[in-house]
C-alpha cells in the first residue's frame, strides 16, 4: 500500500512541475528599462511603414501590431495565436511585425532580429519568422544561414546583408520606438486603440476581434 501512495504522490509532483515549467513558458518577459528609459522620446502611438513586416488583409477592420523578441517563448504561443486570427478573418484583420529585443537575457535576439530582416529582402520574412520560432531552442549564428539555406534564398546576398548588419537600423527604431512608448514586456500587442500584453490566447484573440467588428459595424 506505502507503495502505490508512493507512486502517486511522484506523480502528482511530477505534474505540478510540468504545469509550472508550461506556465513559466507562456509569462510576458518583463524588460528592466527604467535606468535608460529617459534616454527615448516619448512616442504616443506606434507608427508603420514601409519596412514594417506585414501580412493579411490589404484594408483591415482590425490591424494588431506586434512588437515581439524571437528568443521569448511566450512569443512563439501568441504568433501561433496570430495565425489562426489571419485564417478566421482574412479580410478583416492585418498583422504588423516590430523588434523588441531583450537583449539583456536574450543575446540572439537582435542578431535574429537583423536575420529576419534580411530575409525580408529577399520576399521571405514570415517564413524566416516561422523557422526562428520553430528552432528557438537552438538558435545560433550558423543556424541563422542554416535557415537561410533551407528556404532557399540567395545565401550569399543574405550572409552580406547579415554581417554588414544592414538591417540594424529598421531593429533600433522599433525598439526605440518601444522606449518611447514604455513598453515593459514581450509580446505586447497594439489591437486597434488597445494594448494587450502576454500569451494572451487565440480564443482571447478571436474574442477581442469579434468585438472591434461589432463596434465598426
Amino acid at each position: 500500500m506505502s507503495h502505490k501512495w508512493l507512486t502517486f504522490l511522484t506523480l502528482g509532483f511530477l505534474t505540478i512541475v510540468v504545469l509550472l515549467f508550461f506556465w513559466i513558458r507562456i509569462q510576458p518577459i518583463e524588460v528592466d528599462r527604467e535606468q535608460i528609459a529617459a534616454q527615448y522620446e516619448d512616442v504616443s502611438e506606434p507608427t508603420v511603414t514601409f519596412v514594417n513586416p506585414a501580412k493579411g488583409a490589404e484594408q483591415p477592420a482590425v490591424t494588431i501590431i506586434e512588437y515581439s523578441d524571437f528568443q521569448c517563448s511566450a512569443c512563439v504561443s501568441i504568433s501561433s495565436s496570430l495565425d489562426i486570427v489571419l485564417a478566421t478573418y482574412p479580410d478583416y484583420v492585418r498583422v504588423i511585425w516590430k523588434d523588441l529585443p531583450n537583449e539583456s537575457i536574450h543575446e540572439l535576439s537582435t542578431p535574429a532580429a537583423i536575420a529576419a530582416h534580411c530575409a525580408d529582402r529577399q520576399g521571405m520574412f514570415w517564413s524566416y519568422h516561422d523557422e526562428l520560432f520553430q528552432r528557438q531552442s537552438y538558435l545560433s549564428e550558423t543556424e541563422f544561414t542554416q535557415i537561410a539555406t533551407d528556404l532557399e534564398l540567395d545565401v550569399e546576398k543574405f550572409q552580406n546583408c547579415y554581417d554588414t548588419r544592414d538591417t540594424l537600423p529598421i531593429v533600433k527604431k522599433d525598439f526605440d520606438e518601444a522606449m518611447g512608448l514604455e513598453l515593459t514586456s514581450t509580446p505586447t500587442m497594439y489591437i486597434n486603440d488597445e494594448i494587450y500584453i502576454g500569451a494572451v490566447s487565440f480564443e482571447e484573440l478571436l474574442d477581442i476581434v469579434a468585438d472591434q467588428l461589432s463596434v465598426i459595424e
